[in-house]
């Protein structure tokens, strides 16, 4: 079977030499679509009911990944698999140019590598530092909270894609560090 990799290239488009087959792309697409705006749709009303509030998070959980993944695998039903690896490839060419760089200057990796320890540290011992009365910590935690976050993840981009597979080695038992010459 042929690599589906371009919407550029025809012949490795499903939906170009079959009518039927770019109708079950088109519905498949509108499946997976209407998954994630039942489940994020669903979400304000389960919130505004007067369940529990743990009834309440677990609706909410699965409205926000089971609905999704549900829906999904309904999607991929219909497209079948070519349809489902070309939108696949299409969706990941798109998202491929937002990628962090295989590796990035020492001044750029010196600065990723301050704030992703500081975002760590700082997160750490935050709460045994900072008193507690009055703290912008205690007025706003998720506020405080998605900023770390957040931080931390720019951090990772600005690092690049070289420490990725450092962090990845992490969890690889048989992964060995090799270091470059002094």
């Amino acid at each position: 079977m042929t690599t589906l990799r371009s919407a550029d290239a025809p012949e490795l488009n499903p939906a170009a030499n079959d009518p039927r087959q770019k109708k079950r792309l088109v519905l498949g697409v509108a499946v997976w679509v209407v998954g994630w705006i039942l489940g994020l749709g669903l979400m304000p009303v389960v919130e505004a009911s007067s369940l529990s509030e743990g009834l309440k998070t677990t609706l909410n959980g699965v409205l926000l990944l089971g609905f999704p993944k549900l829906f999904l695998v309904l999607a991929v039903a219909i497209m079948g698999k070519p349809g489902f690896a070309y939108l696949k490839s299409l969706i990941g060419a798109r998202l491929r140019r937002f990628a962090p760089p295989a590796s990035v200057s020492p001044l750029r990796y010196r600065i990723g590598l301050i704030l992703f320890i500081a975002v760590i540290v700082l997160s750490s011992i935050g709460p045994y530092v900072v008193p507690e009365s009055g703290s912008l910590r205690m007025q706003h935690p998720h506020l405080m909270a998605m900023s770390g976050d957040l931080l931390l993840i720019v951090s990772l981009f600005i690092l690049g894609g070289d420490f990725w597979d450092k962090l990845r080695a992490l969890f690889v038992r048989d992964a060995k560090a090799v270091f470059p010459p002094a």
